[in-house]
């Protein structure tokens, strides 16, 4: 049910179960698990979970996102946005920390949230920083 580093979600408030298909929109405010089908748009307090069967086209917003399956669309992380090995998302990204695992893949633009400022630099920012500095 869990590879080797997909987050183990304590507090799972909602499973859309791999036999499942949903459309529509969620606003949650704990975390939710996705195993199956997915249409819409997902706003998450919590953590949210792409198990690796689980195909979502919506944008995602949530606090730790892990992506085991697919996502067609935008995703905001708050924290962490972990991309396992068997995950894959086509769409812009942005994100407080990104760990891609060795096969998994991103298609689009990402956006790192600064620590310091709390606001979102893209990475073009980031490099025309560094060539002032």
């Amino acid at each position: 049910m869990f590879s080797k580093h997909e987050k183990q979600v304590s507090n799972v408030d909602t499973v859309i179960g791999s036999a499942t298909k949903f459309e529509g929109n969620l606003d949650l405010q704990a975390s939710i698990r996705i195993d199956g089908d997915f249409k819409g748009n997902i706003s998450c307090d919590g953590d949210v979970v792409i198990g690796a069967e689980g195909k979502v086209e919506a944008d995602v917003t949530g606090r730790d996102l892990t992506v085991a399956g697919q996502i067609d669309g935008n995703v905001h992380a708050s924290g962490t946005l972990r991309i396992e090995a068997t995950g894959a998302i086509n769409g812009d990204i942005t994100m407080g920390v990104l760990v891609i695992d060795e096969g998994g893949t991103f298609t689009g633009r990402s956006n790192m949230i600064s620590n310091d400022s709390k606001k979102t630099k893209s990475k073009q920012d980031s490099q025309n920083e560094e060539q002032v500095s």
